[in-house]
């Protein structure tokens, strides 16, 4: 039994050892890499350029190399090959750079002329940038034309009501800081109408609950520098109503004794999909900020999207299934023709997916236009 207990303890501390051995090898070979990156800078410095690809292969090839050390290794094998003249191998270099960072950026203020000039060949901007976003929002009709069964001036305001959206989108970079966007969403909106004076004396309360399918379009402007990045945006969405449910009345008839005091009536939420328009469009402004994380980023998004066309339908405004629809009568309700805007903010994450690569050839346009610039400073 001691022996069991023994055998069993020293197992347990050799499997605990494990992680910290593994850590230790890892920083072994990382401080070992840096020794060696160290002394491959001091042979470019000596002006012994030829041994520096096979002083550095070997923790190039075993992955040995944190990410920082990739982009120094690299830098250096490409501006030694410059000077060795292998323009090929100089651009295989900064390719696998732009790899392991795809945001480096050469400036002359930092990095030597060639490296400057060689840096303008490539591009690591993303095509697409997919994101995924989650938030809150809230909707608020705008009358176009009044509905009313009463034969008195009303008084109506909205009260807010919270609604839930879910979705993604993806962005064609044009250049750095252009988009062109779209997204997929699903929203959850909802609206509370108060009426009041309705024959005089009551008031009326109206709540709708619909679910509806966005799809967003939009040209979006963000920055492309620092943790911190803003970005706005503006364009069209189409709208699509799949259910609405309400109106949820709950209608006051005040002083129906002539004593001061009031009754209720209410109704039970009924579906009105049928008394809603499908297919509607709306206007997008937004914009929000990014963090950078890594290469990811989070952000959070203010978007106002401002209804265009009628949900109303005026064909079935007054009719539940083909059949005159009895709130008419019993709750003394007809929907306003109204459009819906809404006011959203979201929250969500960014993974932009870099493809670093040589850029195009120049057009003739611009080659002539270097040309004449070249021997416009030729020129004594």
């Amino acid at each position: 039994m001691k022996r069991q207990s023994l055998f069993f303890g020293v197992l347990c501390l050799i499997l605990l050892s494990l992680p910290v051995v593994g850590q230790n090898s890892s920083q072994s070979k990382e401080t070992d890499c840096e020794q060696i990156l160290i002394q491959a800078d001091d042979e470019f410095n000596a002006g012994r350029y030829y041994g520096i690809p096979s002083l550095l292969q070997n923790c190039i090839d075993k992955g040995n190399f944190s990410s920082e050390q990739k982009v120094r290794a690299y830098l250096l094998l490409a501006q030694a090959y410059l000077i060795l003249d292998d323009p090929i191998a100089a651009d295989d270099s900064y390719l696998k750079l732009l790899r392991a960072d795809p945001e480096f950026e050469a400036n002359i203020s930092q990095h030597p002329i060639d490296i400057y000039y060689l840096s303008k060949k490539f591009i690591s901007t993303p095509v697409f940038t997919p994101h995924l976003r989650l938030g809150l929002n809230t909707s608020l009709p705008r009358t176009i034309y009044d509905v009313s069964t009463s034969g008195t001036p009303l008084d109506s305001k909205n009260i807010l009501r919270i609604g839930v959206q879910v979705g993604g989108g993806v962005d064609w970079n044009i250049d750095n800081h252009w988009s062109l966007c779209a997204e997929a969403n699903y929203s959850y909106k909802a609206f509370k109408k108060q009426d009041q004076y309705y024959f005089d004396l009551d008031q009326q309360f109206i709540v709708e609950k619909q679910n509806w399918f966005d799809i967003p379009m939009y040209i979006k402007y963000s920055d492309d520098s620092g943790k911190i990045r803003p970005f706005g945006y503006a364009g069209y969405a189409i709208n699509l109503l799949f259910s609405a449910r309400g109106p949820d009345w709950l209608f006051k008839n005040n002083n129906s004794d002539g004593n001061g005091s009031s009754k209720e009536a209410a109704s039970s939420a009924e579906v009105l999909t049928s008394k809603r328009n499908f297919f509607n469009t709306s206007l997008v402004l937004g914009g929000g900020v990014k963090y950078k994380i890594r290469k990811d980023f989070v952000y959070a998004d203010l978007r106002y999207m401002a209804g265009l066309t009628n949900l109303t339908n005026l064909e079935k405004n007054y009719y539940m299934d083909d059949d005159f629809d009895p709130a008419v009568t019993f709750y003394a309700q007809a929907s306003d023709i109204f459009r819906l805007d809404n006011l959203s903010i979201s929250f969500g994450y960014i993974h932009p997916i870099y493809n670093p690569r040589k850029k195009t050839k120049p057009r003739l346009s611009s080659l002539f236009k270097k040309k004449v610039k070249v021997e416009a400073e030729e020129t004594p």
